[in-house]
């Protein structure tokens, strides 16, 4: 085959016939039932949730007996952890637009015009700046905002304060704008989060990545991330592998921003944990050490 000429297009009977070659069994579902489940879930997207199935993971061909209701269950499983995911970032985010726009302005933008926040002259990171403050004013002429940012806009020529700026800013870019402060800004947000300000640029570097995954529909179970986890604890870096899932996770309980939601979030992840054989929903495949969350709780206490 032309190594340049794409594979072409599978009907869904044809995907079908490639899960049975696989040697994935459909263990009483009917055709129609598992065509319904392909014109739901991509076919690439449901084998990807087979990978731990896989007698060589360089191609598909999966164990004998592998059953597809394993693999959906799988997803639903990653399906639900995405959904907890995206529930405990939010508080997190938040606050962090919320200390960024409340330190930056109260260090800089005291003096009329109040607008030091778009010179990048004012950070360490110049060009990094620049680039996310033209993307601010470029989206202000095509994004839909809400009133109260058009009312900032309109009212100051286009231009707008830091909290209305870092309200307009995904959160992938917010923990860009933070990295491209002088360490002493840096600081002063960082001691909101009690942490050093390299370790929270990590720590948002990991919520990030699992909230984009999350809100995009990406396999978060049976991964490992090249960026690791800075678990700071000692107990938790000899117990847990930096790269797992588990390890980001652990980041993100670390920074919800009260005590509610800290014991929340462990009943949570463990409701979810129980609802899923864990002989299919494999612990060491999200890196969930034994007593694992028990372990993270007793060392991150505040």
């Amino acid at each position: 085959m032309d190594s340049c000429t794409l594979k072409q297009p599978r009907t869904v009977a044809e995907q079908r016939s490639k899960l049975l070659a696989h040697g994935i069994t459909f263990d009483g579902c009917s055709k129609k039932e598992v065509d319904q489940i392909l014109l739901r879930t991509n076919y690439y997207r449901l084998t990807g949730y087979a990978l731990q199935f896989r007698i060589d993971q360089s191609h598909g061909k999966c164990e004998a007996q592998t059953r597809l209701r394993d693999i959906i269950a799988i997803y639903d499983f990653d399906s639900a952890l995405r959904n907890f995911i995206l529930r405990y970032t939010e508080p997190v985010e938040i606050k962090l637009r919320t200390v960024i726009a409340y330190e930056y302005s109260n260090a800089h933008c005291l003096h009329k015009p109040h607008d030091q926040h778009l010179d990048a002259g004012n950070y360490y990171r110049k060009a990094d700046a620049q680039r996310i403050i033209d993307a601010f004013s470029q989206e202000e002429h095509y994004l839909e905002k809400p009133l109260f940012i058009q009312h900032h806009l309109k009212k100051y020529g286009g231009k707008a304060p830091l909290w209305v700026m870092v309200e307009t800013m995904p959160f992938s870019r917010l923990s860009k704008y933070y990295n491209c402060m002088y360490d002493g800004d840096r600081t002063r947000i960082a001691k909101h989060f009690r942490i050093s300000p390299d370790n929270l640029h990590n720590a948002l570097q990991c919520i990030v990545r699992l909230r984009n995954e999350s809100a995009h529909g990406n396999r978060i179970y049976n991964t490992r991330y090249m960026k690791k986890a800075r678990l700071v604890f000692t107990a938790l870096k000899e117990t847990i592998e930096a790269d797992s899932v588990f390890a980001y996770l652990t980041v993100l309980y670390m920074y919800q921003t009260k005590t509610c939601l800290k014991q929340q979030f462990m009943s949570d992840l463990q409701s979810i944990l129980d609802r899923f054989d864990p002989v299919v929903v494999r612990r060491d495949l999200l890196g969930i050490p034994e007593n694992g969350l028990r372990l993270v709780q007793r060392n991150i206490q505040r």
